[in-house]
């Protein structure tokens, strides 16, 4: 059963919404494996690998902070069955501080609380809050390499950022019919 005609147009919006948020998360996923594969064969002198794995991250994080922002406008095109493992994904985010972190450190420049720009130190001490306990656990529960995000009944990583966000898609998507040809209205 699809949605009266007024939450069609915004279950449309979600649809791709949340493709592009999949797409967006996916691309910064993969550029940092790509530069970690290119850095272990081929070391570069710093600051290069420090600023690479700056930029990934901080797209990462700029585009898990607007999961936050989907589901609070989204809530009522979400589908039952998939409801609260959105809003458990949208706790876990603000639980580890990516928005803020999105705020103060990934937006701007200046802190408004100390009054000033935040020192490289605050800084890393403040992603190293985002990303506990360490990068490689961070990017195993955004998107684990071993996982397509296909089987969550087979036992394969379905808490996963990807997973949970790619199965919302799918489900907005069965629910009101939508195909591939939505994405682009």
């Amino acid at each position: 059963m699809s949605a009266r005609p007024n939450l069609l147009v915004k279950a449309r919006e979600a649809f791709r919404l949340s493709n592009d948020l999949m797409m967006d998360l996916m691309t910064g996923m993969q550029a940092y494996r790509t530069f970690q594969l290119l850095f272990a064969r081929t070391p570069a002198l710093e600051p290069i690998p420090t600023q690479t794995n700056r930029l990934c991250l901080f797209h990462i994080i700029f585009s898990l902070a607007k999961w936050i922002e989907f589901y609070d406008r989204y809530l009522d095109v979400i589908p039952d069955d998939t409801r609260q493992q959105a809003k458990s994904l949208k706790k876990e985010i603000e639980n580890r501080g990516i928005a803020e972190f999105r705020n103060k450190v990934v937006g701007h420049i200046w802190d408004t609380e100390t009054k000033r720009a935040l020192t490289n130190s605050e800084i890393g001490e403040r992603l190293s809050q985002v990303i506990a306990p360490d990068v490689a656990t961070f990017m195993a529960w955004v998107n684990d390499p071993n996982d397509d995000g296909q089987h969550p009944d087979e036992g394969r990583h379905p808490d996963t950022v990807a997973s949970i966000i790619e199965r919302v898609r799918d489900r907005i998507r069965e629910v009101n019919g939508f195909t591939d040809e939505d994405l682009a209205k």
